[in-house]
């Protein structure tokens, strides 16, 4: 594969970042590094808004990011796609949330929402004990204005989950993260079509794209891009979709798995 410039798309959470140290190994920032010096186009590819993009992964140096799941991309720091719900939508679910009961995050690109009310323990976590979150919470959900791009919603025994899943499938991808928490994102917005917009903006064919990944969020991804890689300590779920599974992130696995490729 040496010669070929290849663009490669990255979680973040789990990939980048240790799920339990939430650091990135020096061989993963050393791989990357090299990876650009070789002449690849390397991308974040996250769930994450911008709001909440780490800078100590911003610092190791990308071109660019795939954000909200697809709602938002941007290439050295020029917005290029920026999907956006419409107020009265946004409203509208604000008022679902409560009456079915739900908690969660909404989030945009300059920041996110929580409920005045957050009670799951997740939420509460998130709110209280991580600063990217709480310093850039806009407001509350039941103040104005609002402006978020997807949700991530936790529920329990007192939600009716389902409810609001009926009225919104057609408008909403729902993606199961965890047996109490969806991610939930607008439908024709996704990681895959994040990368298909680049692959256009560059001209760079479809097989030519790496994707590594972790989770089921990662999927779109890892289906579309021409080598998908999940990480050993990712979710095992989605092992048979890739086409290899690397060492877990504090093994090495960004590195060894470039090197596999003759990325660096």
């Amino acid at each position: 594969m040496t010669g070929k410039r290849h663009m490669i798309f990255f979680d973040i959470d789990g990939t980048l970042l240790d799920e339990k140290t939430n650091q990135a190994p020096e061989s993963t920032i050393r791989a990357i590094r090299c990876a650009r010096e070789n002449g690849h186009l390397l991308f974040l590819c996250t769930g994450r808004c911008q709001a909440i993009w780490p800078s100590e992964i911003l610092d190791i140096g990308f071109d660019g990011a795939v954000g909200g799941c697809g709602t938002h991309i941007v290439y050295h720091g020029k917005e290029l796609f920026h999907a956006t719900l419409e107020p009265s939508l946004q409203r509208e679910i604000v008022e679902d949330l409560m009456r079915y009961h739900i908690d969660g995050i909404l989030e945009g690109r300059d920041g996110s929402y929580f409920r005045r009310d957050y009670w799951m323990p997740v939420v509460k976590a998130i709110f209280e004990e991580n600063g990217s979150f709480s310093a850039l919470c806009q407001s509350f959900w039941e103040e104005e204005p609002l402006e978020f791009d997807k949700m991530a919603l936790w529920f329990d025994e007192s939600s009716d989950m389902e409810a609001f899943r009926r009225k919104y499938q057609e408008k909403f991808s729902f993606i199961l993260r965890d047996p109490t928490f969806y991610e939930v994102v607008p439908k024709g917005c996704s990681k895959a079509t994040g990368i298909a917009f680049l692959c256009e903006k560059f001209g760079i064919d479809q097989a030519d794209t790496i994707g590594i990944g972790d989770s089921t969020n990662d999927l779109p991804m890892l289906n579309y891009t021409g080598i998908s890689i999940a990480m050993g300590s990712g979710n095992p779920d989605i092992f048979p979709a890739v086409d290899y599974v690397t060492a877990p992130v504090m093994e090495d696995g960004i590195e060894k798995a470039l090197q596999k490729y003759e990325i660096i």
